[in-house]
């Protein structure tokens, strides 16, 4: 039996060739702290993906960028681990300082000690908010 979100309010499967499918909106980070991005699908249905915003310079360019697939960049630079755990793990990473600073029992922090802890984890949040373009 399939669940709600399986069947559309049709209740007929959307069926796409694979290179025609909807892109995933997961992104990944490599091993380098590079974030890759769906970017579309080859001809036989693999993931392409591109990391719109190279770290280093000179890996910055103008132009179609090479079509590197999910694959391609798993061996090349990996491991790749989902952006979201990433941001996951740090903002545990972040709760547990503070927890180990100020206390476990938040209740009994000072206005001061809360205000910074807030302001670390906006900071860390700000860190995986993309870019808006001006």
């Amino acid at each position: 039996m399939a669940t709600s979100f399986q069947t559309s309010t049709t209740g007929i499967t959307p069926v796409f060739p694979l290179w025609e499918a909807p892109l995933p909106q997961t992104a990944w980070v490599d091993r380098n702290g590079e974030t890759w991005v769906p970017a579309g699908h080859t001809a036989a249905g693999e993931l392409i993906v591109a990391c719109p915003e190279p770290l280093n310079e000179d890996d910055r360019g103008e132009g179609p960028s090479f079509p590197w697939t999910l694959g391609m960049v798993e061996r090349a630079f990996g491991p790749l681990t989902a952006r979201a755990d990433v941001e996951e793990r740090r903002l545990v990473e972040v709760d547990t300082k503070f927890l180990e600073l100020y206390g476990p029992d938040q209740s009994r922090w000072k206005h001061w000690q809360v205000d910074t802890y807030l302001d670390a984890m906006t900071r860390v949040h700000a860190e995986f908010t993309p870019a808006v373009a001006a």
